[in-house]
C-alpha cells in the first residue's frame, strides 16, 4: 500500500485528483462490488490507472489516469510543465508506445469531452485515418467483422455496455460530439498553431508568455540535434532558451532509455520542474542515476509545487 501511495504521489504531484476521475473510479469499483467485474474494462475499455503506469515515451508533464488494456496505450491529463492550473483544465493525451514516431497525440480538450469520444470512438486516439471518410468507411467494417465474429458480444452484453454509456452520459452530464474525427483534427491544429515550439512529437511546447520565447536560431537547432547525442543535448541546455530546452526534453523523452534522458532529467531538477524530473526518473530504472533517491527523499520531491525557476539575463 505503501509504494502504491508514492506512485500516486509521483504521477500527480502538486495536482489533486480531479472529482470526474475520482466519481468515475468509484463507480467502477462500485459495479465491481455488486456484480464482481470492472465495468469500464468491460464495456467501454477502459481501465483507471493512476499510480506506477508510465512508459519510455510518457511525456514527463502528463499524469496518467488510464489505459485501454493493449499494446501499453494509455490516457493521461497534459500539464504543459505544470503550468495548467488543475486538471480538470488539463488536454487529454493518448500515449502508444508501439507506434514509434506517432507515440503520443492530443485528443481531447478535457476529460469529458475525452470521455464522451472514448463511449463510441477510441479508435480515433490510437488510429490513423487519412479522412473522415477513410473512418466511417472502417467503422462499417469493423461492425461488420463483428457481426460475423463468433466471439461477438451477446444481445444481453451490448444492451448492458449501452446502459453503461448512458448512465455515464447523464452522471457526467457528457457534451454531444457528433464529428470527432474533425474535433480531434481541429484540437490539434489548434494546438500547433498555439505552440512556441515545434516539436517532432505532435504535443509541440504550449506555455504562458512569462517563459519567454525561442528564436527561430533555436527553432532550427533543435530541428537538427539528435537527442541521442549526449554533448549535443548538453550544449543545447546550457545555450537555449527555457521554451527551446523544454523543447528537446519532449525529443529527448520521446525515446527509449539512455543517457541523454539522465542530463534532461538532473536540468528540470535544478531549474524547478520537480514533478516532471521525478516522474522521469521513475521511469528509467535501467540507468544508473548519479544520485539515487532514498525512500523519504523520492516522497518529500513529489509532493512539492512551486513556481519554475525562470532565469532572466
Amino acid at each position: 500500500m505503501k509504494e502504491q501511495d508514492e506512485a500516486i504521489r509521483m504521477n500527480f504531484g502538486k495536482y489533486e485528483i480531479p472529482s470526474d476521475l475520482k466519481r468515475l473510479m468509484e463507480l467502477d469499483q462500485w459495479h465491481e462490488i455488486k456484480g464482481n467485474m470492472k465495468v469500464l474494462d468491460s464495456t467501454i475499455g477502459l481501465i483507471p490507472e493512476i499510480g506506477g503506469f508510465r512508459y519510455y515515451c510518457t511525456p514527463c508533464d502528463v499524469v496518467v489516469f488510464g489505459s485501454n488494456g493493449c499494446d501499453g496505450i494509455h490516457y493521461g491529463f497534459l500539464t504543459d510543465f505544470g503550468t495548467v492550473d488543475n486538471l480538470d483544465e488539463a488536454p487529454i493525451v493518448c500515449i502508444s508506445p508501439m507506434d514509434f514516431g506517432h507515440t503520443n497525440r492530443l485528443i481531447a480538450r478535457n476529460f469529458r469531452d475525452f470521455l464522451s469520444i472514448h463511449l463510441d470512438n477510441s479508435e480515433l486516439f490510437y488510429n490513423d485515418f487519412e479522412s473522415e471518410a477513410a473512418y466511417l468507411k472502417q467503422v462499417t467494417e469493423w461492425k461488420r467483422e463483428e457481426e460475423e465474429s463468433p466471439y461477438r458480444d451477446t444481445p444481453e452484453e451490448k444492451q448492458y455496455a449501452e446502459e453503461i454509456k448512458t448512465m455515464l452520459r447523464t452522471t457526467f452530464e457528457l457534451p454531444v460530439i457528433d464529428r470527432p474525427y474533425e474535433y480531434i483534427r481541429t484540437l490539434q491544429e489548434e494546438r500547433r498553431r498555439q505552440a512556441c515550439v515545434l516539436t517532432r512529437e505532435s504535443l509541440h511546447i504550449v506555455l504562458p508568455n512569462k517563459f519567454g520565447i525561442a528564436t527561430e536560431d533555436e527553432k532550427q537547432w533543435l530541428e537538427q540535434i539528435e537527442s541521442r547525442d549526449e554533448a549535443a543535448v548538453q550544449a543545447f541546455l546550457e545555450k537555449a532558451s527555457l521554451p527551446a530546452v523544454l523543447g528537446i526534453a519532449r525529443e529527448v523523452g520521446a525515446q527509449a532509455d539512455h543517457p541523454s534522458l539522465l542530463i534532461v532529467e538532473r536540468f528540470l531538477e535544478n531549474h524547478g520542474f520537480h514533478d516532471e524530473a521525478v516522474r522521469l526518473r521513475y521511469q528509467l530504472p535501467s540507468l544508473e542515476l548519479s544520485n539515487p533517491l532514498e525512500k523519504a527523499e523520492f516522497t518529500s520531491l513529489v509532493i512539492v509545487g512551486g513556481d519554475h525557476i525562470i532565469e532572466e539575463e
